[in-house]
């Protein structure tokens, strides 16, 4: 039983490894290895089908490797194997294969053949670990990994200018869907006091003696799941992302953000119903923000006028429908919903140039305009008000805009007044005194070192706000972003009693990712290359190695799961106490924008178009 759940993994994983090692010209060979491991993995499914029938649908649980353990918190990879995720992942490896075989003629001779298939697969991989997860934790690890392959795939295009943006625009809402599993993980760790499993949830009855306000608890732990839900499967008000994640290629649109992505967040509420189950208001809250998404996208669908943007809508609708059966009770009903849509949207977007073509073919020789609307009467005024709302898709983009990022960049730039001279002198001078004191904090007052953990956190969470507005060097905002890390840690070091242990922990991944970060900044630099932030230079195009290795390197000082910064910032968080808001609050946006800084590093050194034209090349003949 252990190794049938170990090679739905392992196949996935060796695939992806072996792809990496093809060359791009081995358009065969890429494709070969992907269908092999989507049938093996769907063979395997089966035979997992059959043994979960024959023994009385008792759901199947693994305890797997356990990477950390400090007896309170457990980081353990556990598989659970249950009706719910049986159907998920037959419908995902099913369709999978589909988009694998479609891809192989629709990206045949694509420059990034080799790239748009190790996308796939890297996603395959991690929905495979978030629908087997048998714990939170290993769910993150699948979470983030799919928010990474996002990005990726939605900037597949990485010469046009448009792409990347709305790559990043999905990459900042995914942030806050991260930061919110992120926190609930703390929370739960802080109610149960130990690492929890799906198999052993029931609900929230903790005898823990810490506990300061058990009712605040019922709202906070399923709600930071909620937020999680919400943003990922594209609900009201954040559903204006779902459309802009479809400049990537239809295929690459049809598996994430029409069939498989998009209704992870409806599987997410349903693995923690035990959360929220005996809360009533709770059901309610679900349920009308599912209601309010399908009004309003409904609406939004009907007046688009791009084929794509309607799919998105349309099935938007359809998540929000299923937000509602979850909350009525009806989880089967909504698994069988999800099936539908997931099939359905998958064809249409499949489908959807040849539609587009014969559309602007048939209009051309038969078209009809359409009759004047009136705008005297009230009814229709009131018509008219909700189509332009709908054709504005109700603002929600500046919504997000002014309200969420608009108030950080006013005081980033209000504290941006402080010179990068003064910033890099001042600033270190009092991270080495901290850090002195942090290891002999006998010479702190102890009126004093109350205060020290929100403290440096303030100083972290300046140096953060300085990244994410300056444009003017790329080294300057990765010099910011490890500051920012350092003062983090000494925040951790004054706000509780622990083993330094788990601080090095975190450090170590944070300095040696912030290392080949300069390395790879100072190495474009050596050649010439612009490195400022104003706009996107395309270096990977030149560079694509370094392009990679830089990756690596955002990835482990943003904790991107298993790397040790996740792990030092995972269990320095748990000594973060439940009464310390404020100190949680700063230390939160220090966590969203550090992500959001790190993509937009990437991107603007490493994707768009190239600007150098003393390379010329010449594509095959067709």
């Amino acid at each position: 039983m252990s190794l049938l759940l170990y090679s739905l993994l392992l196949v996935p994983f060796l695939a992806l490894i072996i792809s990496f090692l093809l060359t791009n010209e081995n358009e065969k060979g890429i494709f070969t290895i992907s269908i092999v491991s989507v049938v093996f993995n769907y063979v395997v499914l089966i035979a997992l089908l059959i043994i979960w029938i024959n023994g009385d649908f008792a759901p199947i649980f693994l305890q797997g490797l356990t990477l950390y353990n400090t007896g309170k918190v457990d980081f353990a990879f556990c598989f659970l194997i249950d009706g719910y995720s049986l159907v998920y992942l037959l419908t995902a490896t099913f369709l999978t294969g589909i988009i694998v075989v479609f891809s192989k003629d629709y990206v045949h001779r694509e420059k990034w053949y080799k790239r748009f298939f190790n996308n796939i697969l890297f996603f395959y991989f991690g929905l495979f670990i978030i629908l087997m997860s048998g714990n939170l934790e290993t769910f993150f690890v699948g979470w983030e990994i799919l928010g990474v392959t996002s990005f990726f795939l939605i900037g597949f295009y990485r010469e046009r200018y448009l792409p990347i943006k709305n790559a990043l625009k999905v990459a900042s809402l995914y942030r806050v869907a991260d930061i919110a599993v992120l926190l609930g993980i703390w929370l739960c760790h802080h109610y149960f006091g130990f690492s929890i499993n799906f198999r052993d949830l029931d609900g929230l009855h903790s005898p823990q003696p810490h506990i300061i306000s058990e009712t605040l608890y019922l709202y906070l732990i399923p709600g930071m799941f909620l937020l999680a839900a919400m943003v990922k499967s594209a609900q009201f008000p954040f559903s204006s992302w779902l459309p802009r994640a479809m400049e990537g290629p239809t295929t690459s649109s049809s598996i994430f953000y029409g069939s498989l992505s998009a209704h992870i967040g409806v599987f997410l509420l349903i693995r923690t119903s035990p959360f929220w189950e005996g809360n009533y208001w709770f059901h309610f809250i679900i349920g009308g923000i599912g209601l309010l998404t399908v009004i309003l996208s409904s609406g939004i669908a009907m007046v688009q006028s791009t084929i794509k943007t309607q799919i998105s809508y349309s099935s938007i609708a359809q998540i929000g429908l299923m937000f509602i059966e979850v909350s009525l009770g009806w989880y089967w009903l909504a698994i069988i919903h999800f099936v539908g849509n997931a099939m359905l949207r998958t064809h249409q977007l499949l489908i959807s140039p040849s539609i587009l073509s014969y559309k602007i073919h048939d209009q051309f020789f038969h078209f009809i305009q359409p009759p004047r609307q009136g705008h005297k009467t009230l009814i229709q005024k009131l018509k008219l008000t909700i189509y332009i709302l709908s054709i504005k898709e109700f603002n929600q983009d500046a919504f997000m805009f002014y309200y969420l990022w608009n108030p950080l960049k006013k005081i980033g730039n209000a504290i941006n007044i402080i010179s990068t001279k003064v910033t890099f002198t001042v600033f270190p001078a009092i991270y080495f005194v901290g850090l002195f004191l942090v290891y002999n904090k006998d010479y702190v007052p102890e009126n004093i070192e109350g205060y020290l953990p929100e403290f440096f956190t303030i100083i972290s969470f300046v140096l953060m706000l300085k990244a994410f507005v300056k444009r003017k060097s790329a080294l300057n905002s990765w010099l910011l972003i490890l500051l920012n890390q350092l003062f983090l840690s000494l925040s951790f070091g004054f706000n509780d009693t622990f083993s330094f242990l788990q601080v090095h922990i975190f450090l170590s991944g944070i300095i040696v990712s912030a290392i080949v970060g300069i390395l790879v900044i100072n190495r474009l630099k050596k050649r010439g290359l612009r490195t400022d932030l104003n706009e996107f230079h395309g270096h990977s195009y030149q560079f694509p190695n370094l392009a990679f290795i830089f990756v690596l390197a955002c990835l482990g000082i943003s904790g991107f799961p298993i790397t040790p910064t996740f792990i030092g910032e995972d269990l320095m968080l748990g000594h973060v106490h439940e009464n310390q808001f404020f100190l949680l609050s700063f230390l939160t946006l220090c966590l969203i924008l550090d992500g959001l800084v790190v993509y937009r590093i990437y991107s603007r050194l490493f994707l768009g178009q190239h600007k150098s034209d003393y390379h010329d090349f010449a594509y095959r003949s067709s």
